[in-house]
Formats: C-alpha cells, structure tokens, sequence
C-alpha cells in the first residue's frame, strides 16, 4: 500500500510567500469634521492606495445632520463609497468604506441621515463582513443601540456566534467607544473578546492614540482622524504607547505569519509598528499506544507523537503540525498556528514505531480550542484502526509496530525487532514497542501479531 508522503516542497513554498502581504487597508477614527485636518488625513489615507477604508464612528459631526454628512465624509472618501448619493464626484463600483456609528450620529433622528447614506450589511448598525483573511465584526458601542450592547445583549449573542462561526485567519472587532483608555473607558464595552475568538479590538471616541495590551489581548484607540485632539493623560496599566501630537491614520496589512498595524501622523511620521501573530489553536488530545499501555495500572509509559492537521479535501494536504508528549493517562496538548477555526481538518498521530492514524472524520477548532479521544472507541480512527488494550474500562490504543515507518506493519519490522532482541540491544529504539528501553521477546510478540493481522495505516 502507498504510504503518506508529506508535502515537504508545499512547506518550503509556504515558507516563502511569508513576505507577501495579503490585505491592506486604512483605519480612521473621529474625522468627521469638513476642514484642512480631515483633508490632510484623507490625502494620507489615499496615498496608500488602500484597498477599503474601515472608520471607528463619529463620522458626522457635530450633530449627526443630513445636511452635514455629504461635506464631513463624502468630499474626503467618495472614491471609496458604493452606492455614493452625494455631490462631490463618482464613487466606487463596488464598497470599499466600512464605518462604525459613534456618538456624534447618533444625535440626528435615531442616526437615519448615516442609515440612510451608507448601504452595509446586516442592520447597518452592525455588521460583519469579509475580505481576504480577515472577518471584520462592527459593532454598535453607543448606549441607543436598540439591541444592546453588553454581552448579554442581542448584539453580544450576534457577536459571540458569528466569531464562533469565523474561519478566517484574523478576526478584528471595531466600534467607537472604548472598553480600555487612559482617559475615559466605557466598561460595558468589556466583552469577553479573546475568549470569544477575536484577534483585536480597534475603538476611537478619544481624540488620540493607544495602544493597549490588557491580559495579553490587543486594544487600539485611534480618534486622531480630524476633528481635534486629545491630551493623553496619565498611562493606565496595560498601555503600551499614547500619542496626541498629530492627527493621522492607521495603516493594516495581514501577512501568511502576522497581522501588521501602523500609525502614522499626516507628515508621514511612523508613531506605532505592532505586530500580532495568529492565535495559537490549541488542541488537547487522548490516545494510548499500544504496547506502552499497561492494563493492569490503566496508564502506559509517556511518549512523544507528532500530530498533524490535514484538510479534508483532496490532496489532503498537511495544513500544521506539533510535536507533543502524551503522558501517563495518554493526555497531550498541541498547539498549531496555521489553523483556522470553524475549519474542519483530519488529525492524524504519527509515533516512532506505530501505525500512523487518523480520526475518523474532520474535526474544527472552536474559539482556538479542540478536544478529541481516541481511546473511546475503535470508531474514533479512520477505518476503526485502534486495537482494543482493555476491557474495563474500554480502551483503544493505535498499533505498534511500524518500525520502520512505511505505513505497514510486515516483515521487515518483524526481522528489525528479532535482530535487536537477539543481540540485547537497548535504549530508546524504534524496536522498542513498549516503552521499557528493552528489545526483546514482549517487543517481537506486538510486531509478530500486528504483522499476521496485516495491520496497515488506514486514510481517505
């Protein structure tokens, strides 16, 4: 039978388009006030040649007016506004401008002129949407949201679902308030982000910027956009960088390897460069080997495995990999950084003298966490490729005997065992199936009964 020959050429090539970025676009805050501050910022913005500009509200000052929107946005963006109703030229073919309401929209008729003006997604008062690797997710901070806004609140729940749905790469939360600044924080604003499986969160309302990080998660303020600025006050803990000098913007790229943000002043000055690497998914996994495993103690000698995740589809190619030790109760974690969540993967355990096996079916990280037992029951491996090691309780083991890693269990792992045994060889060794340091007559027992059973790898 072919063995598993992992795509060592589709590794070096990922390797190499690490450089390559992605997604790039523009991140403004509180600019919506007609005047040369908002144009030095737009001229900022379109000298990037952004592919979409994302806004953190307050996009209308200073009351929200029907008759003030056209000259606070669309004279400095309509290049980037599909439909675009207003007066300043043509707009784009298709939306490349994704705004979050702020406080100063909503002080006009329930924020319909910014309802009205804007075609997004959803309810338009949050949303979520997709471009390249990244799912944005805007949400409505302002305390006349109709839905809500804590995390118990219709727009928590939406919020909470749709990251657990997400299987993008990054995950960016954005809205105006901020949960977290030096100067005013809007506490209801502390959802359970991290938890919830997002990225980052980005705000505004403060006429400045921050960077954040509190319990080890990404908090950005940036309300430097145009209106007027801020005095940054005295560092909270957890704040990392403030800046109120100059008004400016952000510019963002995601990367195969990091998530890249920078702010920059409208004289081209760069004041922040941060990078966030992916969430590490986290995968807990249970699997005993077989001639490690001692049924009278219900525990097996640890040992190291590697685990890999494939797709699910054809080549079924290798998406990640971790090297981890499974211990006394057979119990590893394994922490994968190319995995997406809600993304269903093949895992498959590969050990020194072992048949390499694979779950029965493909399973998905939710919220960057994965839990999965192999020792339940022979159905838990692709083709029921466990063998039984206890009755009570029930357990199942993956087979020994793969010396010489082929993908099957034969006569030259038989000869490579009774070679070693014979000559009293030991140490930790291939020839040594169960875990004792010790090549002899137990070890040729296990490979003797695998390879009469023609026990071989079983896969899609």
């Amino acid at each position: 039978m072919k063995t598993l020959v992992f795509p060592i050429v589709f590794l070096l090539f990922s390797n190499l388009i690490l450089g390559q970025s992605n997604v790039k676009f523009a991140m403004i805050g509180d600019y919506g006030k007609a005047g040369p501050n908002e144009l030095a910022v737009s001229n900022l913005v379109k000298s990037w040649n952004p592919e979409f500009v994302i806004t953190v509200g307050d996009n209308n000052y200073e009351l929200g007016h029907q008759d003030t929107i056209d000259m606070n946005i669309g004279q400095y963006y309509h290049e980037f506004i599909f439909p675009y109703i207003g007066s300043y030229g043509p707009g784009d073919t298709v939306n490349r401008f994704f705004p979050a309401l702020g406080n100063h929209d909503w002080n006009t008729s329930s924020a319909l002129p910014y309802l009205n003006y804007f075609t997004l997604p959803g309810n338009e008062r949050y949303y979520d949407f997709i471009k390249g690797d990244i799912h944005f997710f805007v949400i409505d901070s302002d305390n006349r949201e109709p839905d809500g806004r804590d995390s118990n609140s219709i727009q928590g729940q939406w919020l909470k679902n749709k990251l657990a749905q997400s299987s993008q790469k990054w995950n960016i939360v954005y809205f105006h308030h901020p949960p977290y600044c030096s100067n005013v924080s809007t506490t209801i604003m502390r959802l359970p982000f991290k938890r919830w499986g997002a990225t980052t969160v980005l705000a505004g309302h403060i006429h400045y910027y921050e960077r954040l990080n509190i319990d080890n998660f990404t908090y950005i303020v940036n309300g430097l956009g145009g209106r007027s600025r801020a005095s940054p006050g005295t560092p909270i803990p957890g704040s990392e960088l403030i800046y109120g000098a100059d008004y400016g913007a952000m510019l963002i790229n995601t990367y195969n390897d990091s998530l890249i943000l920078k702010f920059y002043t409208i004289a081209g000055v760069l004041i922040d460069n941060y990078k966030i690497l992916p969430t590490a998914k986290s995968l807990t996994l249970t699997s005993f080997i077989e001639g490690f495993y001692n049924s009278n103690t219900n525990t097996m000698i640890g040992d190291t495995v590697i685990v890999y995740l494939i797709n699910t589809f054809t080549p079924y190619s290798i998406v990640d990999s971790a090297k981890g030790y499974l211990n006394s109760v057979g119990e590893g974690t394994f922490n994968f950084t190319s995995a997406n969540n809600a993304t269903s993967y093949y895992l498959v355990i590969k050990h020194r003298n072992s048949i390499e096996t694979w779950s029965a079916l493909g399973k998905s990280f939710a919220a960057s966490l994965l839990i999965y037992n192999f020792t339940s029951a022979s159905a838990q491996a692709y083709g029921n490729n466990l063998v039984q090691v206890d009755n009570s309780p029930l357990r199942y083991a993956i087979y020994g005997g793969d010396v010489n890693q082929d993908g099957t269990i034969e006569a030259a792992d038989l000869s490579a065992v009774d070679n070693d045994a014979f000559n009293l060889v030991s140490g930790y060794l291939n020839t040594d199936l169960n875990g004792d340091n010790f090549v002899d007559a137990s070890d040729l027992s296990i490979v003797d009964n695998n390879a009469f059973g023609l026990v071989t790898v079983r896969r899609p």
